[in-house]
């Protein structure tokens, strides 16, 4: 474990104006306080960057802003934090949405329990927002046949059944301490996927082809605004991005009889759907297309 306790939060903003307050706000009450905050601004065009460098004059924490002139994606984004972060000597990296409210010990909790279990990679539990405790998150796996990630206790109420501390096979990096060296061991993200299964395809390589130990520690809490800017898990972009994405995370990583197996799942599900529901069949043809073209170099990230 890295002896530098020092963390490089990275966030990266795209039109995030409306969930800034709640972000500074609830990192400025944190009671770990060894840390820098790295935004990265996708070509916001909303005032967010505004809303940003406003709200940094109230907060007794460093910002590093990295002001980007066209929309990297959050992949790309997140590189871009992340190698900043390191340059200057970080010894862990909090990949963070800013979409999240946190509570006042989350951080140091997240330090101490990833200390104490001598993990690489720590996540929190996470509850929606608007229900607060509603379960978003507490650890999570890999689907096997679907060959896609799943979330532990997900839309269930909390009574205390994931209150373990314990070592997980998947999560999402929408609040993820990583210690910097993992960076070395493992690569950064990979940038075409643009968003969606970035964080799956860095958890697979790190976790299941790696070495690296991702800890779930539910003492650690915070509130996710669920997808605030992508306009939801129906809007045609996260059905193009996500479709595209699973398609290209499979041909990266599921081989052999694996991928027999997952092929004749996809293709049942294709044609089963316009059975019971035909509302955005041509969208998911035409993105799991672009996946596959992608993946063959026939197109680019953002097409």
């Amino acid at each position: 474990m890295a002896e530098n306790k020092k963390i490089g939060i990275v966030t990266v903003l795209y039109n995030s104006e409306s969930v800034l307050d709640d972000f500074f706000r609830t990192l400025g009450e944190q009671t770990f306080k060894d840390f820098v905050l790295y935004l990265v601004d996708n070509a916001s065009s909303d005032h967010s960057v505004q809303k940003g460098m406003e709200l940094e004059k109230q907060v007794d924490f460093e910002c590093r802003w990295l002001l980007q002139k066209e929309n990297l994606g959050v992949a790309a984004g997140n590189n871009i934090g992340i190698k900043a972060a390191l340059a200057d000597g970080c010894g862990y990296v909090l990949l963070s949405n800013n979409d999240i409210v946190l509570q006042k010990d989350a951080i140091e909790k997240l330090m101490d329990g990833m200390l104490s279990m001598q993990a690489t990679m720590a996540v929190p539990k996470i509850y929606y927002w608007d229900n607060p405790k509603k379960i978003w998150m507490a650890g999570g796996g890999f689907k096997w046949l679907q060959f896609t990630n799943y979330h532990r206790g997900m839309d269930e109420m909390d009574a205390g059944q994931y209150e373990k501390k314990e070592f997980t096979g998947y999560a999402p990096t929408c609040f993820m301490l990583v210690e910097a060296a993992v960076f070395e061991r493992i690569g950064f993200m990979d940038e075409r996927y643009f968003v969606y299964y970035d964080d799956t395809d860095f958890v697979w390589r790190a976790v299941k082809l790696g070495t690296e130990k991702l800890a779930y520690l539910p003492k650690s809490v915070i509130w996710h605004k669920v997808s605030s800017s992508t306009g939801g898990g129906t809007s045609d972009f996260a059905i193009r991005y996500s479709k595209r994405n699973h398609i290209f995370f499979a041909l990266k990583y599921c081989h052999g009889i694996h991928f027999a197996l997952f092929i004749s799942y996809l293709a049942a599900y294709l044609i089963l759907r316009p059975i019971f529901r035909r509302n955005k069949n041509r969208l998911i043809w035409r993105s799991y297309k672009e996946g596959w073209d992608l993946y063959k170099g026939k197109s680019s990230c953002r097409e």
